[in-house]
């Protein structure tokens, strides 16, 4: 009879996926090997390989663990006394760094979806990767609806248009906003000198285009200088800003 494994499944499912991030900030999100993480983990390849089929399940598997992450914090701020408008606002206002789960979140996140790696990809990990996007992408919308049926958005004829308007308009200027400033401080993400994990301030061109996007739709308190700052606190109480 083959001896019991020496750790259950869930403990060596934290021992791969702390191995492979201790590989990735020693190396990159393309430059690891999976030799290097059983070696870290202390396990055999058998032991890796029945958790994950190749490279691009580990960089799946951490990118699960950090949408997980997002989902989590999204929900707290979905959830606190705010208007929708304010709530989407305030998504954009939480401090980089909260959102942080690894020192190269930004390369996994973007590495994760491209279209190669997906491929390459098990079907368990590529659906968990969809499971955890769909969350965060149902968190909003649910908060949207409850607002619209709450009476926050009045006058508009196709609400579920709008619902998907919103979202993905809003989704497009945050992420495309990063991307941007990346380019632009290229340099000093090389010295190590940029300042994209500080948190925006309320004043920032993002924040007012953002503001400006959500006014143009009819709701019953649109945002402004005092919705920004009541939303600065709100995420302060809870340790995001």
């Amino acid at each position: 009879m083959a001896p019991a494994p020496k750790y259950d499944q869930q403990t060596q499912r934290k021992m791969i996926l702390a191995a492979a991030e201790q590989c990735i900030n020693e190396a990159s999100i393309t430059d690891f090997t999976m030799a290097k993480i059983a070696r870290i983990a202390g396990l055999s390849m058998g032991s890796v390989y029945k958790f994950v089929q190749s490279k691009e399940d580990i960089v799946l598997a951490l990118a699960n663990e950090s949408f997980t992450h997002l989902s989590s914090i999204f929900d707290q701020v979905l959830g606190l006394e705010l208007s929708a408008p304010e709530k989407i606002i305030a998504i954009s206002l939480i401090s980089p760094l909260k959102l942080q789960l690894f020192e190269f979140d930004y390369a996994l996140q973007t590495y994760a979806t491209n279209e190669a790696v997906i491929k390459k990809g098990s079907t368990y990990w590529t659906g968990k990767i969809i499971e955890a996007q769909s969350r965060c992408e149902s968190s909003f919308k649910l908060a949207l609806v409850e607002a619209i049926n709450a009476g926050e958005l009045e006058d508009v004829p196709n609400l579920s248009e709008a619902i998907e308007e919103i979202i993905i308009s809003g989704w497009a200027m945050t992420v495309g906003y990063e991307q941007v400033q990346r380019v632009q401080q290229t340099k000093q993400i090389i010295e190590g000198t940029d300042s994209l994990l500080a948190p925006l301030p309320l004043n920032h061109p993002i924040i007012r285009s953002s503001v400006r996007l959500l006014n143009s739709y009819p709701w019953r308190q649109p945002i402004n200088d005092a919705s920004l700052k009541h939303i600065e606190q709100k995420l302060i109480a809870l340790d995001l800003r």
